[in-house]
């Protein structure tokens, strides 16, 4: 990669606006003649040592004794400070601008705050500090979880004068830590991704069991558990984050820093699973054969296609749009990632015999589409089921409400509560309107179901003083096999449009879908030993479904605004797809480059191909970039 015109390289877009930066490296080199160059990447790769990156970059650009790089790998969470020799910054000096300067705003998320705390320790080594020998400090590893806070508050308990002065024991300034605005950023970042990282490797294992089996996967799916039930904790912290209930600042540290801890646990723990599952496929040798069985199967798939073009048509005759609207749009992209499987398969037919590397990220591409497909496919037809099955019970659900409502007048006319009687007069006639709607052609049945359950939720309300506690019990077990099935449906629907759409949704809205299934597995736990609360946790499950479905149907319209709007980017489009569905898989195969990166030179940096020398020597400037250094360390 060459840099030129420009000390701050920002691949990953994590640092903002960078022109009070720039100024700053700017006054740095006035003031002192040392020039640093801040660079972000996804992670260390060709060569995935940050030493030999770091330092084969500095070749690159051909930067020489007076220069100095900070390397950020936001991705791996790893960095890299090396200067150009041990005249500028000695290895001890370069030590503490990392140690005191940069680490701890890397630990609490804030990178553009470690650029200009890289600049600031510079500073304060050219102005007073002084080193020995050799030239380059590799990171230290050390966790995230305390995000910052408990490395700052050891430094600070080891010396009470520094407490009070506000300095660490070299006499530098210690360094803030980050912002809650700034943690409450990265850990919805970091929540995405990592759920993203989750939903591929379980796409990964079932590729590999088509091919090898339960028994080969077995492992696999181990830790798919382990990755899930950290994801559970980690949305149900969010949702507290998110509530009605003040939180304290500390509390807020606390449960932004477990989010991150845990997303990184997660993607680190599912990216090593898939470079397991690529060794396990070894894709690169098989992939003629993979290609074929693709080739193979899309006959199948187009018949499965053609049958959901038929169920989707009469469904629009039976049920009204809003039933529908879940599903409304799987056609489109049903025919989106067709059209996208073929692109990816003749692409990869054509790089078979010149460059199998790159037509194994078309035919994993390729696999993927046939899998969206597959999915989508699935969705339309257990929607249809649900409507199927709504309609059936519509009949006797409204026998059960017509029940309780002349339950109720009974009891208001027994004990002369003329406001009870009030209520259910016109529940009755709302029952009415529902029974009417139910017989018509087309409907809405889940709607329909709905309104049921809240008539009966509204009744249980109006009569709780008036029941004995075996009644109230009673009536709860009726209304909670209604509500079961409501909470099912729509925690479904909502998890199927996430999951469809998954490239264009974020955190709040998984955040939502995560509490709505924990609140429905409650429900479905509570169900016999006591339903009054399996009830409540049925409804809530509804509501949190339905706040999950508005939320990722809000997130989708900004994605396609950002995309032009629906109006100039058809849904239908296979390049709509891609990017909605299959962003992250091109994203985690080159996650060394720089986001949106097509074409270039692959004999380069974030081409993919590794550093080209040519079998040339280059003039370093005088800089030596060598003399000890190591792999840089997680941050």
């Amino acid at each position: 990669m060459s840099i030129t015109g420009t000390t701050v390289l920002d691949n990953t877009s994590v640092l903002g606006d960078t022109a009070d930066l720039k100024k700053k490296i700017s006054d740095l080199s006035k003031n002192h003649k040392v020039d640093l160059h801040v660079v972000t990447i996804n992670k260390f790769e060709n060569p995935s040592s940050s030493s030999e990156w770091a330092k084969a970059l500095a070749k690159k650009n051909n930067w020489g004794s007076a220069d100095a790089v900070l390397v950020i790998a936001t991705e791996s969470r790893q960095a890299y400070f090396i200067a150009g020799s041990e005249k500028t910054l000695s290895s001890e000096q370069q030590s503490k601008v990392y140690q005191d300067y940069v680490k701890p705003k890397l630990q609490s998320g804030d990178y553009k705050g470690a650029a200009a705390a890289a600049v600031e320790g510079i500073d304060a080594q050219k102005s007073g500090g002084s080193g020995v020998v050799v030239g380059a400090v590799a990171v230290g590893t050390a966790s995230v979880a305390a995000v910052g806070g408990t490395y700052l508050y050891r430094r600070r308990k080891k010396s009470a004068e520094a407490k009070k002065s506000g300095v660490n024991k070299y006499g530098y300034p210690t360094v803030p830590q980050a912002t809650i605005e700034e943690l409450q950023t990265r850990a919805g970042a970091s929540l995405v991704q990592a759920d993203n990282t989750l939903v591929r490797s379980r796409q990964e294992v079932e590729f590999a069991r088509a091919q090898y089996g339960d028994a080969q996967v077995a492992e696999f799916e181990k830790e798919i558990v382990r990755a899930d039930e950290l994801m559970k904790a980690s949305f149900h912290r969010q949702k507290l984050l998110e509530d009605d209930v003040p939180d304290t600042p500390a509390e807020q540290r606390a449960w932004l820093g477990e989010i991150i801890e845990n997303s990184r646990q997660v993607t680190e723990m599912m990216q090593a699973q898939e470079e397991k599952l690529s060794s396990l496929r070894n894709l690169e040798h098989d992939a003629p054969a993979a290609i074929e069985k693709l080739q193979l199967g899309l006959p199948e798939l187009d018949q499965r296609i053609e049958a959901v073009q038929r169920t989707y048509s009469q469904l629009q005759e039976r049920y009204l749009p809003s039933a529908l609207e879940p599903v409304k749009e799987n056609v489109a992209l049903i025919e989106a990632n067709r059209t996208l499987l073929q692109q990816e398969l003749d692409q990869a037919n054509t790089l078979l015999s010149t460059s199998r590397s790159e037509a194994v990220v078309h035919l994993r591409s390729g696999e993927e589409a046939a899998q969206q497909v597959a999915k989508l496919a699935e969705a339309v037809q257990n929607r249809s089921s649900e409507l199927e099955t709504a309609q059936n019970n519509l009949s006797t659900d409204l026998l059960s409400v017509q029940r309780d409502i002349a339950e109720a007048k009974s009891l208001a006319a027994s004990q002369n509560k003329d406001d009870l009687q009030a209520v259910a007069a016109g529940m009755e006639a709302v029952l009415g309107e529902v029974r009417q709607q139910s017989e018509a052609r087309p409907n809405d049945p889940l709607a329909l179901n709905e309104q049921l359950r809240q008539l009966t939720s509204e009744l249980d309300k109006s009569m709780t003083s008036l029941r004995a506690d075996r009644e109230r019990q009673h009536a709860a077990e009726q209304s909670l096999e209604r509500a079961l099935r409501s909470a099912r449906v729509q925690v479904d629907s909502a998890r199927d449009f996430i999951g469809n759409r998954r490239g264009g949704v974020g955190s709040q809205a998984r955040t939502y879908l995560s509490e709505a299934e924990s609140h429905l597995s409650e429900a479905h736990r509570l169900r016999t030993t006591n339903p009054a609360s399996a009830l409540d946790s049925a409804n809530r499950a509804i509501a949190l479904a339905t706040d999950a479905q508005n939320a990722a149907n809000r997130d989708m319209n900004s994605y396609y605004d950002d995309r032009g709007g629906r109006g100039g980017f058809d849904i239908g489009d296979s390049s709509l797809a891609k990017g909605m569905l299959l962003g992250t898989i091109l994203g985690s195969l080159s996650s060394g480059s720089a986001h949106g990166h097509s074409g270039g030179d692959s004999g380069g940096f974030f081409g993919g191909g590794g550093f080209d020398f040519g079998g040339g020597g280059f003039d370093f400037g005088g800089g030596d970039w060598g003399g000890g250094g190591g792999d840089g360390g997680s941050f």
